[in-house]
């Protein structure tokens, strides 16, 4: 990366030179622009995900009462529905028929 050195704000390359706002100027060469403004990511090889069931859910859970079909667990998570100063609203989904509801504190 190159910084001006009348007024030290970073240089952008174009056209195999760079050229700040104050005038000063430099041109770049090929190896300048290799070392210094070019840039390479690092390759991952692509993972694949094999999903067996429709069950894999990562939410925490808690013992409820599904008012549906009568399911002892359930998930949660929560959500601030309303202003930052309020309590968050809870959201509970029965793991057995999927049934979702809300608690407000």
């Amino acid at each position: 990366m190159e910084f001006c050195e009348n007024c030290g704000k970073v240089l952008i390359p174009k056209n195999n030179k760079v050229k700040c706002s104050c005038g000063y100027e430099k041109k770049l060469s090929s190896e300048d622009i290799e070392t210094q403004y070019t840039f390479k990511g690092e390759a991952i090889p692509e993972n694949e995900v094999i999903v067996k069931t429709d069950n894999n859910v990562t939410l925490p859970t808690k013992k409820i009462t599904c008012y549906k079909c009568g399911g002892k667990k359930g998930y949660w998570w929560t959500v601030q529905t309303r202003s930052a100063d309020e309590a968050p609203t809870y959201f509970i989904r029965c793991a057995k028929c999927g049934n979702t509801w809300r608690q407000s504190n």
